[in-house]
């Protein structure tokens, strides 16, 4: 252990600006310097002792030093390194996030914390504070304006702790816009006093939950609050417009919300292989021994609007074929809104029959070139509420198999152009595609009460 010849005024110096920091009036032995720096918290006792400087030299350990340096480093998260002499001036350069207010916590997890307190502290079992940022209770007129905008996409979920609503937050306008890789949000009720809340989600392309208990919105704007958020789905299945703002801040089947006490979702696994076949399932784990492209969830409930939505979006050139496992059939309510759109390599889909209580099919196939044919058998149609566009540009499908029981409700289907463009498509009676016959009227066996496009299959 090497050891030096050291002025004993530089030891004075590091206690007396311990000391300055800590408001104490103690003696500290060398050894024991570390660690009071690592306890330093920005808080102070009272008046600090202020030793005279010693005089003389004496014989210290390098370890000593460096161990001084290690917690000077560890309170103020730089990389310097400190000689003897500098490591006073050091520990009084050191300031603490201190006093009431909004802060923005970043953990090592991925979490980003709002609360209101008393210095940096967290209500997250096990937390790591990486950093914190003051909330400006004035609020952010943009998102480069936000002082965590540097780690917008290191966040992943977003909490706001119980005492977040005493700060008095009014414009929550920009909060997380662009963050990507965010899923949800935690205790939104603590914004309900909040009146601006424009852009306040804006391509927040992950985002699935917003919880919130006992939310009471207080919103007067918020502008283009949700556009992007593709994956975003309401404790009832609501799926929100590019359009959307305050307004949808609710509970109902037109909101965006969540009560962690009735939450109405159902999830399912989506897995795709590099066999390019896609799987859909109750499944939590992918089949053992397949190579995995892609996984992710979706919410069977959902009346997603738009494409991108889809966990294996980026590799929709890849699928091949889609399997629709036997477990989806847990499932009672079930909407596939655009889930293959513009997958234009599928050539086999197998396993629609295991879908229960399906209402909406708007843009399911749309696009899907390479089908020729499609079974639907087993699939009960007595549900289905909208068929818009179900099988538009299909312009390589011949064939429908359905069961020769099949019928739609009486009442209540819609579907403007279920077969658009679908020039190659024929019924089990000989009927061929007219663009005049497009619409959901024509999503009934062939010949059976008029022309249709289905096609009657044998058990």
């Amino acid at each position: 252990m090497a050891v030096g010849t050291i002025q004993r005024s530089v030891l004075t110096d590091i206690a007396n600006a311990i000391r300055a920091q800590n408001g104490g009036t103690g003696t500290y032995q060398p050894s024991e310097m570390a660690a009071a720096v690592l306890a330093l918290d920005g808080t102070k006792a009272g008046t600090p002792l202020q030793a005279l400087a010693g005089t003389g030299t004496g014989v210290i350990s390098d370890s000593v030093f460096d161990g001084i340096a290690d917690a000077i480093r560890a309170q103020n998260g730089l990389s310097e390194t400190y000689k003897p002499s500098e490591m006073a001036p050091a520990i009084l350069a050191l300031a603490w996030d201190v006093g009431v207010k909004m802060r923005a916590i970043l953990l090592a997890d991925g979490t980003l914390e709002f609360n209101y307190r008393d210095g940096r502290s967290s209500d997250v079992p096990g937390a790591v504070i990486l950093d914190a940022w003051e909330v400006d209770p004035a609020g952010y007129g943009s998102a480069g304006a936000r002082p965590w905008d540097d780690v917008k996409l290191s966040v992943t979920r977003v909490v706001f702790d119980g005492d977040f609503s005493e700060g008095g937050l009014a414009n929550a306008s920009y909060l997380f816009h662009g963050f990507e890789n965010l899923v949800e949000v935690e205790g939104f009720e603590e914004l309900s006093g909040a009146t601006s809340m424009n852009q306040m989600f804006v391509s927040c392309a992950s985002l699935e939950t917003i919880w919130a208990d006992g939310f009471t919105s207080s919103a007067t704007s918020g502008s283009l609050m949700f556009s992007g958020c593709s994956r975003l789905v309401g404790g009832q299945g609501y799926v929100p417009e590019q359009m959307d703002n305050h307004n949808e801040l609710n509970y109902g089947v037109d909101g965006v919300l969540t009560d962690p006490a009735s939450d109405q979702r159902e999830w399912f696994r989506c897995f795709l292989y590099a066999d390019g076949e896609l799987v859909l399932t109750a499944a939590a784990e992918p089949e053992a021994g397949r190579e995995l492209v892609s996984s992710g969830r979706l919410c069977a409930n959902a009346r997603y609007n738009s494409v991108g939505y889809q966990p294996w979006y980026d590799h929709r050139h890849d699928v091949e074929a889609v399997e629709i496992a036997a477990d989806m059939a847990t499932y009672d309510h079930v909407n596939t809104n655009y889930w293959f759109y513009g997958h234009q390599s599928i050539t086999d889909v197998t396993g629609m029959g295991n879908l229960c209580g399906v209402r909406e099919m708007q843009h399911t196939f749309n696009s899907c070139e390479g089908l020729t044919e499609i079974d639907l058998s087993g699939l009960d149609p007595s549900s289905l509420e909208d068929l818009a566009y179900t099988f538009g540009g299909c312009g390589s499908l011949v064939t429908i198999w359905a069961d020769a029981d099949w019928a739609l409700p009486s009442s209540g289907v819609s579907g403007f152009q279920t077969f658009y463009q679908c020039s190659s498509l024929v019924g089990g009676a000989g009927t061929t595609y007219a663009s005049s016959r497009a619409g959901y009227q024509y999503m009934r066996i062939d010949g059976v009460g008029g022309a249709g496009y289905l096609t009657a299959k044998s058990s």
